[in-house]
């Protein structure tokens, strides 16, 4: 059977799930989950909709979270934007998780503070 039309209609399937492009993303950020004490988590990708991580415990979908993140703005590195978002997938992955989260509403400001970090972020991306 010829593979490239196994992979044209696995990448149809993920484009039609996933409504925004993802950037690919590696580093540390702070994860909260509802009720619990920070944990690290490691950030796999991040684009307008949400963004996956790896996690070191389990985590239930629905529950809210929020994320810390440290945003690249050009010169001004180092600000922090924290956004709650919905944990919409997670799975065993070894002795880590992987988790897919889903955001909540946020304001206009704080929606337009990661639009501009992503839009850095895609400028960096290898091609």
């Amino acid at each position: 059977m010829d593979n490239s039309l196994l992979n044209n209609t696995h990448n149809a399937k993920i484009s039609q799930r996933r409504q925004h492009l993802r950037l690919t993303a590696m580093g540390v950020v702070t994860l909260t989950v509802q009720g619990e004490e920070p944990q690290e988590a490691y950030l796999a990708s991040i684009g307008r909709g949400g963004f996956g991580v790896y996690l070191h415990r389990p985590v239930k979908v629905k529950q809210l979270v929020v994320m810390t993140l440290k945003l690249i703005e050009g010169d001004q590195d180092g600000q922090e934007l924290k956004v709650a978002a919905r944990i919409r997938w997670a799975k065993s992955a070894g002795q880590l998780y992987m988790v897919g989260l889903q955001f909540e509403p946020m304001s206009d400001q704080r929606y337009s503070q990661l639009l501009r970090h992503l839009n850095v972020m895609e400028e960096l991306q290898l091609p």
